[in-house]
């Protein structure tokens, strides 16, 4: 697949954004099944650069993203 689109997973994951040669790649969202959720740039089905996290109790956290690793993650306050 390549442009943009939505795939779902029967353990409730959700990717939604854009594809290139069947993979995640470019901007999009992407929601864990355990309800957190990462906002950014994907490269080859990784997190890959700028981005941001929410995390289970609702904390929203922004910085650079390495696959897994981020870093250097900044609390986002909303006030």
């Amino acid at each position: 697949m390549n442009g943009s689109g939505i795939l779902e997973y029967p353990s409730g994951a959700k990717y939604e954004g854009e594809f290139l040669n069947n993979m995640y790649h470019g901007q999009g969202t992407y929601h864990f099944p355990d309800g957190t959720k990462y906002i950014g740039t994907f490269h080859e089905n990784r997190l890959e650069g700028e981005g941001e996290f929410t995390d289970g109790q609702g904390l929203e956290w922004t910085g650079i993203f390495h696959n897994r690793a981020a870093p250097g993650l900044k609390l986002k306050l909303n006030m």
